[in-house]
């Protein structure tokens, strides 16, 4: 487990040198041509005069002392700020051509890959040299030790020479990496193999390389010697905590120094800041990995504190800080669900958060004037006093509910208060979270014991209220705003009040219905089919009637409102298709028709709102599938024949299309006419074949008769 998170350490961070190498190469090459284009201005004859334009007595060119030496004397600001203000004569694009296709190919091996290939293979012909070749010689561990630390330091006083050469630049960095790494290979086998240092010998050791690694990584302003610095500071505990007996206090508080020593070098260079972000992240694996649940509670809260200081030193300086903020409140968090102590854990970790809370509460005033950092601050705020809850009501999902309930209804009032539409949406969050924690409550969804079961006056409604309440109250306050943004997400509530309602209605009444009919020869089911697809139409109708104005949530509820028509029309044709049990139906007064009726009510005020025909169809065709039901129910109760259904049939389409003819409505009368042509197919093709020769001759009479009078009333009505 050790080895292999080395490993994912090492490529990490490698992969995060080649990011930052690519930056130093880029911030490298416009200051050569910083220092050229100086060069070049300083180099023009000042004889030379534009044409046509008046002698104008040109100033004194600056003194030498003024200019850059070296690429070494330019400081990045004024590379940054300067340099895109300054009026440069590009050199020859042929020459620049030129240039490029000669050097591209020899700096990629000569000047990159191949110094990089030689330090790797440097250092593990170190490390052969010591642990492999050298039992063959009569080297002492002392001898070996010292071989390695000359080695080193051979290696990074040549570096450090070559370094004041511009061209040399790159190679001596790489050099001087190669040493600093020859010193920590030769301090892990002083330490580990030799055992010359004990356990506080190798740390201090270390440190000290890690404090003058740094140290030149920051004078230097070489990106190697920072990832050098990063992946020798994380290799160091693990090596000691495979060889000694470190506690787990011990190793966290030497990864609070490596995160203290990579704030003070990115404080000092802010172009390095997403080191941080990165360093942060491993410190959370690494202490995952080490520590466990052993270390102290003291030692996440001393790291989360160090970049809660670093983040007000640097706050006036950056623009971009909020990643590295979020994430120091994240490792707080998931470093404390490591710790177990006893059953209070949770409790002082929410009291942990809830102080959290208030401190960035406490930098929101501070930075009021300030909209960034205002937001950040607020929405660390609200996130740690949302951990603060998780944490002391982590055993009362109950609790939970309610606070985040008043949590909401308490944002939305100061979101409109103080315009803030980053506070609405925090509501909807937290409305959100408040609205799934009553998920896990017994009694709320399943019922252990129907029997047992009380209506109404029972958990559900005690977790239901809340979340009702919260977000009717949610809606009133937002959408008193005249600003559009808060107005649609007042009509989110609207929504959300809505269907909380009704999903609490439909579990109720199931539950109710359930416990009445248990045992008796009315189906429960059957009722609770019925039930449902009358609450799902009465829902859509709801979120139909549901945008009085025109909002963004619109669409969002028509789409709803759809699927639910659809699911609650298909569930409706399904479920009914037999009244069960059979003995127990009366015809036409029961809950099935009532479902029927509630399905062409709807589709009747989605035809006004909507102005579409279809669901005029829609509803004639409610009534023909009715009609169908009821008559099939008819025949088996009473044992009847199933011609009766023809002639059901023939009745309903003769009906409609009187009403069609009487109101001259044309789709009433394209109904009615679609439906006759259906029932003589139904009697030609099937009634007479399977039918009784009565029924028979009924169903023919009754369709002779049908088509006789609606011809007679049509053409009576057509010659008016």
């Amino acid at each position: 487990m050790t080895a292999i998170a080395i490993i994912l350490i090492a490529i990490w961070l490698f992969i995060i040198q080649n990011k930052l190498t690519q930056l130093s190469d880029t911030v490298q090459a416009l200051k050569e041509n910083f220092l050229t284009d100086k060069i070049r201005t300083k180099e023009l004859p000042s004889n030379i005069e534009p044409a046509n334009t008046p002698a104008v007595e040109k100033p004194e060119p600056p003194q030498a002392s003024m200019e850059p030496e070296s690429i070494s004397d330019i400081p990045d600001e004024c590379l940054f700020s300067n340099y895109a203000k300054t009026e440069t004569h590009q050199p020859d694009s042929k020459i620049v051509k030129k240039e490029k296709q000669t050097s591209s190919f020899e700096n990629i091996f000569l000047g990159n890959i191949f110094n990089k290939i030689g330090a790797v293979a440097i250092l593990i012909g170190l490390v052969i040299l010591i642990k492999i070749v050298s039992p063959y010689f009569v080297f002492t561990d002392g001898l070996k030790t010292a071989l390695g630390y000359l080695a080193g330091f051979a290696m990074m006083i040549g570096a450090l020479k070559l370094n004041a050469k511009p061209n040399m630049r790159s190679f001596s960095e790489v050099l001087l990496g190669t040493g600093f790494g020859a010193l920590f290979i030769s301090t892990y086998c002083a330490g580990i193999l030799f055992k010359f240092f004990d356990l506080p010998q190798t740390v201090i050791v270390a440190s000290a390389l890690l404090l003058a690694a740094f140290y030149l990584a920051d004078k230097l302003k070489t990106v190697s010697m920072l990832v050098i610095s990063l992946i020798a500071a994380y290799i160091t505990p693990f090596l000691l905590n495979a060889e000694f007996e470190t506690s787990s206090n011990f190793l966290f508080g030497y990864f609070i120094f490596i995160n203290i020593l990579t704030l003070l070098y990115t404080y000092r260079n802010k172009s390095r800041g997403i080191t941080n972000n990165i360093n942060l992240c491993v410190t959370f694996v690494s202490a995952l990995i080490l520590c466990g649940s052993d270390a102290n509670i003291l030692m996440p809260l001393v790291l989360w504190g160090v970049y809660v200081i670093y983040d007000l030193m640097t706050q006036a300086d950056t623009e971009k800080g909020c990643v590295l903020s979020y994430i120091n409140l994240g490792v707080l968090t998931g470093l404390l669900l490591l710790i177990e102590s006893d059953n209070n854990t949770y409790i002082h970790f929410g009291y942990i958060n809830l102080a959290a809370a208030f401190i960035y509460a406490v930098f929101t005033y501070l930075n009021k004037s300030g909209e960034q950092e205002f937001k950040k601050y607020l929405n660390l705020s609200l996130a740690a006093a949302f951990l603060a809850v998780c944490f002391i009501c982590e055993e009362s999902p109950t609790t939970k509910c309610y606070v985040w309930a008043i949590e909401a209804v308490a944002l939305a009032y100061y979101a409109c208060k103080y315009k803030l539409k980053m506070l609405a949406i925090w509501t909807i969050l937290i409305w959100a979270v408040a609205a799934f924690s009553i998920i896990p409550v017994d009694g709320v969804f399943a019922i252990k014991s129907i029997k047992d079961f009380t209506p109404v006056w029972n958990v559900r409604l005690l977790m239901f209220t809340p979340v009702i309440l919260s977000s009717a109250a949610s809606y009133y306050l937002l959408s008193k705003s005249d600003d559009k943004k808060f107005i649609d997400i007042a009509e989110s509530f609207k929504f959300a009040c809505i269907t909380s309602i009704y999903f609490y209605m439909g579990l109720e009444l199931n539950n109710i219905i359930t416990q009445r009919f248990i045992g008796e020869n009315t189906s429960p089911d059957f009722i609770n089919n019925m039930t449902n697809s009358i609450l799902g139409f009465a829902y859509t109708i709801n979120l139909k009637r549901l945008n009085t104005i025109d909002s963004n949530c619109k669409p969002f509820v028509s789409i709803v409102a759809a699927i639910a028509g659809i699911f609650s029309t298909i569930y409706l044709i399904v479920t009914g298709t037999r009244y069960f049990p059979v003995e127990a139906y009366i015809p036409v007064i029961n809950i099935r028709c009532a479902a029927f009726l509630s399905g062409i009510a709807a589709c009747i005020v989605f035809n006004r709102l909507t102005g579409k025909n279809l669901y005029k169809y829609l509803a004639i065709i409610f009534g023909f599938i009715l009609m169908n039901y009821e008559t099939a129910d008819i025949i088996s109760k009473y044992t009847l024949d199933s011609g009766l259904i023809s002639v059901s049939w023939i009745l309903y389409s003769g009906i409609i299309t009187t009403i069609g003819i009487f109101k001259n409505t044309n789709w009433l009368k394209a109904s009615g006419i679609v439906l006759c042509i259906i029932s003589i197919l139904r009697i030609f093709f099937h009634d007479l074949r399977e039918v009784d020769i009565l029924y028979k001759f009924i169903a023919i009479l009754t369709l002779g008769v049908c088509l006789m009078i609606l011809s007679y009333l049509y053409n009576k009505k057509s010659s008016k």
